[in-house]
Order: structure tokens, then C-alpha cells, then sequence
């Protein structure tokens, strides 16, 4: 279900690429959306495979060589163009207690974090060391947390990442 929502939306936004006029583009999309609601309620699941494989044969076959990319994603004009901006967390540690004191709800709860990382740290770096392969991490994901109520390893830096953009 999650390919076909995909491959729809991907080749809406090759659609975009080929039709400059938007008029020309909602005509097309249209028919677009009638081919992909055609087999909407598909059971056989061996069908749907197939009509799934020969529809990303064709989106590939017609797909824009030079598609549209906002300007904010991966290969776009300005993609990471505020990292130089993002400070790091540790920053935080150097404040003076008056700026502190202009966020003291961030701050408590920063301080329960630091805490809770404390504690947390060495079961993390034991769970990693368990389920990291001799020959080294396979991917880049992190493993899961293990048992309800427990933190995944390295969630620190989740928590405390810096805003996509700065204000």
C-alpha cells in the first residue's frame, strides 16, 4: 500500500516537472488518478504485484530527466544552507545564568535530560556493543529500544537537535 501511495506521489511530482501550465498539469493528474484508482481494490495480491512492478517500470521509463526539486531538499538551491547557523548543544552549558534564567522551563527539563543520560548511558553503549556485528554496523539505523519504557540508544541527540531553522 505505503510503494503505490509513493510511486503516486512521485510521479505527480514528474508530472509537475513535464507540464508547465498548471491547467495542462490537473488534466493530466486527473488521469493520472484514474488509472492508479482503477485497481484501488485489488485482493489478489499476486496481481497487485505485478501492476505495482509494470507501473514503477513505466514511471521510470517516463520520468523527468530534470525533475523539479524544491529548494530545501536533498540536491535543491539552499539544502543545508542553515547548518552553518545550527550551534551545538553543548553551547548551552556556557551560558550565563541570567540568559538561563530567560528559559527556565527548557532548562529544568534540559537538566532531567543530562540526568537521565547519565544513568542511561552505559546500558546504551552495552546495547550497541551487543548488537553490533563483528564486522561492523550493516546500516546507519540505530537499534530499538528493548523493553516498554526504555530509551534507544543514543537518544540524546534526538531530543536535543537544534531547529531545522533558525528563527
Amino acid at each position: 500500500h505505503q510503494k503505490v501511495l509513493r510511486l503516486y506521489k512521485k510521479s505527480l511530482r514528474h508530472l509537475e516537472s513535464w507540464c508547465i501550465f498548471r491547467d495542462k498539469y490537473r488534466f493530466y493528474a486527473c488521469l493520472m488518478r484514474a488509472r492508479f484508482d482503477e485497481h484501488k481494490d485489488e485482493k489478489d495480491m499476486v496481481k497487485a504485484t505485478k501492476l505495482l512492478k509494470a507501473a514503477e517500470e513505466e514511471f521510470w521509463a517516463n520520468q523527468h530527466p530534470q525533475p523539479y526539486l524544491f529548494p530545501d531538499s536533498p540536491g535543491g538551491t539552499s539544502y543545508e544552507r542553515y547548518e552553518c547557523y545550527k550551534v551545538p548543544e553543548w553551547c548551552l552549558d556556557h551560558w550565563h545564568p541570567s540568559e538561563k534564567a530567560m528559559y527556565p522551563d527548557y532548562f529544568s527539563k534540559r537538566e532531567q535530560w543530562k540526568k537521565l543520560r547519565a544513568q542511561s548511558w552505559d546500558r546504551e553503549i552495552q546495547q550497541l556493543q551487543e548488537e553490533t556485528p563483528a564486522d561492523g554496523p550493516k546500516t546507519e539505523a540505530l537499534p530499538p529500544a528493548r523493553k516498554e519504557g526504555e530509551l534507544p540508544p543514543l537518544w540524546w541527540q534526538y531530543v536535543t537537535r537544534p531547529r531545522e531553522r533558525p528563527m
